[in-house]
């Protein structure tokens, strides 16, 4: 998985992120699992990644939690 997108904004990453959540539900499939964790990893490779020190850890347990539902989804399809 590739983990760079077109987008330079942090927020606008966040923003993204935020509302493919949303979406998400517990019925996600595979592509849009796929995109969430291309966009945690962006986020986390951002060069502003240090000016959201305060969401550090959650990002990091973000990243964990949406790689192990993409992986759930790979192995059940």
């Amino acid at each position: 998985m590739t983990t760079e997108l077109a987008v330079n904004d942090i927020s606008s990453l966040e923003s993204w992120l935020d509302n493919s959540i949303k979406q998400c539900g517990h019925s996600a499939n595979k592509q849009l699992l796929a995109k969430i964790c291309l966009t945690v990893n962006a986020v986390m490779q951002h060069e502003d990644f240090s000016l959201i020190g305060d969401k550090h850890c959650r990002y990091y347990k973000m990243k964990k939690y949406w790689q192990w539902r993409y992986q759930v989804a790979y192995k059940t399809n």
